[in-house]
């Protein structure tokens, strides 16, 4: 086993009052899945893992398509639990919850620690599904989850490390080494 590859998903349909786990991507959005899967490295584990949610799972869906692997949903994968409500500063209440933990208006949200444990579950499930192969293990996932399983397992500057995330963008992790490097940049920030 080589490393794992994260990627999170990429840019959806934003619309107000409808819950982010139920956004869906568009036609630009799935283009752009197209040319992430022309960049990811050949010889992959033969399953990519992603959570349940529409966003993620299309994007999965054209990468599997491209790159010839199999879908596998593992709903550990999900993306940090949060209240229900509109945010309308929500890259900054994001950004207050990766600092510091639930409070203000993220009271409600699941607890790093929490989101941490469960997330690298999933990834351990996702490596002892491919122990003997030699590829990458391609999850599909979310922006805080990932950010907060990443730093769990490296050197990254957690709050940095997400807001500079993309939609959809790529990172691998040397499973051995812990080094973590960008492979992808996808054209849509979160600004």
């Amino acid at each position: 086993m080589a490393g794992i590859i994260l990627v999170r998903h990429a840019m959806p349909e934003v619309v107000r009052g409808v819950s982010s786990t139920l956004w869906e991507l568009g036609q630009a959005a799935l283009e752009d899945c197209v040319l992430l899967a022309h960049a990811l490295p050949q010889g992959l584990a033969p399953t990519v893992f992603t959570s349940d949610q529409p966003k993620v799972k299309q994007t999965a869906g054209v990468l599997a398509l491209r790159c010839g692997l199999e879908v596998l949903e593992d709903e550990r994968l999900r993306e940090v639990e949060q209240g229900p409500g509109w945010i309308d500063d929500y890259r900054a209440a994001a950004a207050s919850y990766l600092r510091y933990g639930s409070s203000g208006e993220t009271a409600d949200w699941e607890p790093r620690e929490r989101v941490v444990e469960r997330f690298a579950a999933g990834v351990d499930a996702g490596i002892a599904a491919h122990s003997g192969s030699d590829g990458d293990v391609l999850i599909v996932n979310h922006g805080l989850a990932m950010s907060l399983w990443l730093a769990s397992r490296s050197g990254i500057d957690l709050v940095p490390f997400w807001q500079g995330l993309t939609f959809p963008d790529a990172w691998r992790l040397d499973l051995e080494t812990g080094d973590v490097h960008h492979l992808w940049m996808g054209g849509r920030s979160a600004e």
